[in-house]
């Protein structure tokens, strides 16, 4: 990407490409970046820098190191499961939501976005074409709700959730057989359904992102699963 050559402030660029480069990898947990060292990268001047490392302190992408620049965040497992329950609370808040409002323009970007991804699910996929449908799928989902700070926050939590997993990303079909399941409880006005398979989907994946590689789950994700065992009892209860 190269900065400037979009109709866009220079300043939401270099955030974007910043926090694509913490997304993606690029910059790795633990990387040190200073104002001078980041423009440099970006050919920029230091004040967009500087305001993009705000923002992205504030998503917590970032920390502050004092009189040293700032450094990615490095990841933590308590912080991951605190992030992940946000991240449940918000998305049911949002499912509901776009259930109830039934917006005939959001509804049919879900059929688009169910569409695209069953094709890349069905190997069309270049190894990011999936992670982006995903992305957008959950987008469209909290923007449905008619909410900019709704959307705005879970996009925040979503990308923290990203970093602090690593980046890993679940199995694809699996996944978009589960979208499937949640846009058709949306079509049919069943809030509280949509709501159970949304639960039961974020729960899933993540455990399974979590555990990608690893012969047996650690602790922090045994309790997880726990949670999660739960739930899926509750679930039942509600839908016998």
């Amino acid at each position: 990407m190269t900065i400037g050559d979009r109709h866009r402030p220079l300043r939401d660029e270099v955030l974007d490409e910043l926090r694509r480069l913490i997304l993606d990898g690029t910059l790795e947990p633990g990387a040190h970046l200073t104002e001078q060292s980041a423009s440099e990268r970006l050919a920029v001047s230091r004040l967009p820098v500087r305001e993009a490392f705000r923002r992205l302190e504030a998503e917590g992408l970032l920390e502050a190191l004092p009189r040293r620049g700032v450094r990615v965040v490095l990841p933590d497992a308590e912080e991951l499961q605190t992030v992940h329950e946000m991240r449940v609370a918000l998305e049911l808040i949002a499912v509901r939501r776009t259930t109830e409002r039934q917006d005939p323009e959001v509804l049919g970007e879900l059929r688009a976005a169910l569409r695209a991804g069953a094709s890349a699910a069905g190997g069309d996929d270049d190894g990011s074409t999936l992670p982006r449908l995903n992305e957008g799928f959950h987008e469209v989902l909290a923007r449905g709700a008619g909410s900019r700070v709704l959307s705005e926050t879970l996009r925040s939590v979503r990308n923290q959730v990203h970093h602090l997993i690593g980046g890993r990303h679940s199995t694809p079909d699996v996944s978009w057989d589960e979208h499937a399941r949640i846009v058709e409880a949306v079509l049919d006005g069943d809030g509280e359904l949509a709501a159970i398979l949304m639960r039961r989907h974020l729960h899933a994946r993540h455990h399974e992102a979590r555990t990608a590689g690893a012969d047996q789950p650690p602790v922090e994700d045994r309790a997880v699963d726990q949670d999660a065992d739960q739930d899926a009892d509750q679930d039942a209860d509600r839908l016998s």
